[in-house]
């Protein structure tokens, strides 16, 4: 990991906390400054004891940790990060994470990889490896926590382009690391669609022509989490869009094809830290 932009003895000293009122526990839709509509989404968190399940996100993860802790563990490597560092995940790097019981504050950035893409002279469909997930800089992170709360794109996208080119070295790596086995990967490409959230991955495996037992392993193996894991991410990632859409949240479980409102509710939560009617009104 790069030698840190500020001493430890400042991270000590909770000045980056106390620049930045509390935001709600929700998110925001901001504008980048490119010209062509692309958004970087906000999102608050200040529910202790928060526990996420396994998942990922098609963007880049910037995130500042305002208050607390947070414990997560990103492609099988166990971290902690505390208040005044800043946590950066790839997209698809699959992670959970659970935080500090008693205060926590952050505010994550998800970061469209195209416009990542672009601004770095990446190859849309590769970008670069990260130098570490955990940063130690609490000026950086107040100044992400000030602009993500004032919903000011222009310093957002000064920010992410700064600690990104910073931590990101030469080597390419695909965007998505390919599946070893043709039939997992043809399987990812389904749930992936629009209209996954209506496929069933014990069917698929019955139409594929192998056993349930053997593709679930596969599946695990190659993904990091059960075919039943991965449809119910799709699923929640089908119902986030609705959701910034001004879907209501019982239609939206509905249509997303979970048993009933809290059934989604719960999950979707357990996913973003956040109810999805709170999401729904913030974006």
């Amino acid at each position: 990991m790069p030698a840190p932009i500020v001493s430890r003895a400042l991270l000590r000293y909770p000045r980056a906390m106390t620049a930045v009122a509390a935001p709600p526990p929700s998110s925001r839709l901001v504008a980048l400054p490119s010209g062509e509509g692309l958004r970087v989404e906000a999102l608050f968190a200040a529910e202790p004891r928060a526990r996420f399940a396994p998942h990922w996100h098609p963007e880049w993860s910037v995130g500042a940790i305002l208050e607390g802790h947070c414990e997560f563990t990103c492609d099988g490597e166990a971290l902690v990060a505390h208040a005044g560092e800043l946590v950066l995940m790839a997209p698809y790097m699959l992670h959970t994470a659970g935080v500090s019981r008693r205060s926590f504050r952050m505010v994550m950035l998800y970061v469209p990889h195209g416009w990542v893409a672009a601004r770095l002279g990446w190859p849309a469909d590769s970008r670069g490896a990260l130098r570490g997930k955990v940063l130690p800089d609490a000026e950086l992170a107040e100044a992400l926590a000030v602009a993500a709360t004032a919903g000011d794109g222009a310093g957002i996208a000064h920010l992410v382009e700064r600690i990104l080119r910073a931590q990101t070295g030469p080597e390419r790596m695909p965007l998505q690391p390919p599946a070893p086995d043709a039939r997992v990967a043809e399987i990812c490409a389904l749930l992936a669609e629009e209209d996954a959230c209506r496929i069933d991955p014990a069917a698929l495996a019955r139409r594929m022509g192998v056993s349930r037992e053997h593709f679930q392993r596969a599946f695990r193996e190659a993904v990091g989490m059960t075919p039943a894991h991965y449809a119910r991410h799709a699923r929640i990632g089908r119902a986030k869009a609705l959701l910034r859409e001004g879907v209501a949240p019982k239609d939206v479980a509905a249509e997303c094809g979970f048993a009933d409102q809290a059934h989604f509710s719960r999950w979707f939560r357990r996913c973003f830290g956040v109810a999805p009617g709170r999401y729904r009104v913030a974006a």
